[in-house]
């Protein structure tokens, strides 16, 4: 019996499709504050890259802070541009990088009549985020998701960053609820799915319309029990499931 759903956040109650566009304009304030805007296209391409190292190495890692993993990035990415002495820009990038994110992101279309409806179901809502809390809060507040949401996890609040396995377990004892109650709901396999699936909580991958799922490193995964597009599929789902 299904009593509880649990949600990942970004790519899955704020869709990401506005990202790219956001990173690329942040990249450029970037680049001129290097003063290579003469060279943009050396510093987008060796930021990426320098992104993929860095998440490489993170998502081995049962727990990281996203703030020292995007300062690794950053001091890597000047190590592939040779200017290494340019690191102080790096708290205004850092500060500059969360608020602009944050913003970038919206709300899924269906999202409030989804939690609204979940909710008159009597059902357990939750957000378990790979997030710093820095990050996390800004996104509950922004929509108002404590409207709905009986409470929500941070992986720096857990110390914990999914797939490992405490951040699920800790979201499932502030629940009350045990694995097999939950419905786990993200985007990504390799962090959502991989780690909600270990638990033992049924699951659902919901694609996102950016058609991306950050740090994913290329890990097998099992399948999910479900897959929808629209967060509105999951009334459906939570129905049949409950008989």
């Amino acid at each position: 019996m299904i009593n509880g759903v649990f949600f990942d956040v970004g790519g899955t109650l704020y869709t990401y499709r506005n990202m790219q566009a956001t990173m690329l304009r942040l990249l450029k304030e970037l680049a001129v504050r290097l003063e290579l805007e003469h060279d943009f296209v050396t510093v987008a391409r060796h930021y990426q890259l320098a992104s993929q190292e860095i998440d490489r190495l993170a998502a081995e890692k049962p727990f990281y802070l996203f703030r020292d993993s995007a300062e690794d990035i950053f001091a890597a990415f000047l190590k592939r541009i040779d200017r290494p002495h340019l690191r102080s820009h790096f708290e205004w990038f850092d500060a500059h990088q969360r608020e602009t994110l944050v913003g970038c992101l919206e709300l899924k279309p269906d999202c409030y009549d989804v939690l609204a409806g979940l909710k008159s179901m009597g059902l357990y809502l939750s957000a378990v985020s790979n997030a710093d809390e820095n990050q996390l809060m800004p996104l509950v507040e922004k929509a108002g998701l404590q409207r709905w949401l009986n409470h929500w996890t941070s992986s720096e609040a857990a110390r914990s960053c999914k797939p490992d396995r405490r951040i699920f377990e800790l979201a499932l004892e502030k629940s009350g609820l045990s694995a097999d109650e939950v419905l786990f709901v993200g985007d990504s396999l390799e962090q959502d799915i991989q780690g909600a699936h270990a638990v033992g909580m049924t699951t659902v991958l919901i694609s996102d319309i950016a058609g991306f799922a950050p740090m994913h490193v290329g890990r097998e995964t099992p399948d999910p029990d479900f897959r929808i597009v629209n967060l509105k599929e999951l009334l459906e789902i939570v129905q049949r499931l409950r008989g």
